[in-house]
């Protein structure tokens, strides 16, 4: 499988992923927030097939305020949050699959040979690790809720975080 159709498979596996997990979810605030990944994951999908044209790719700005407005709103509505310790091996797994992005954009970008590469890759894994970081927030949450309603932070680094 080449580097491109094997891009292209992971961002549609995490997509399926994030809309399945949002389907089990119970809870309106996290499942909404697995939309939002799934769609980033598709947009993730879209730019690579654009650059596997060879066309050039304006890579899109991410979710990033979006999410830390609904983590904002979970906590703020903590007393009607009915955490989902059932769905913590799947959190894992989404977990697991960022981590495995990260690390194959890391590598791509590595060997890009060309701006229009270099630049994709990189916003790939910055997105990619700002997911990790959503989904490792939502572990915590799940794992030490009152902990988290207390202490959690949650803030983009800037425009050029993400």
């Amino acid at each position: 499988m080449d580097m491109f159709k094997f891009a292209i498979q992971m961002e549609k596996d995490a997509e399926a992923l994030y809309l399945d997990l949002s389907a089990k979810s119970k809870n309106t605030g996290i499942s909404k927030l697995f939309v939002m990944l799934a769609e980033d994951e598709a947009k993730h999908r879209k730019n690579i097939e654009i650059l596997q044209k060879k066309m050039d790719t304006s890579v899109e700005r991410g979710i990033a305020e979006e999410i830390k407005t609904v983590f904002d709103d979970i906590r703020k509505d903590f007393k009607n949050l009915k955490l989902e310790n059932d769905a913590l091996k799947d959190y894992e797994k989404a977990l697991q699959i960022e981590k495995k992005g990260m690390d194959f954009y890391k590598e791509q970008f590595d060997k890009a040979e060309n701006d229009n590469s270099k630049k994709l890759f990189e916003k790939l894994m910055k997105q990619e690790s700002y997911h990790y970081k959503t989904v490792e927030n939502l572990i915590e949450m799940v794992k030490k809720p009152q902990w988290w309603v207390e202490n959690a932070e949650f803030n983009p680094k800037g425009d050029n975080y993400y």
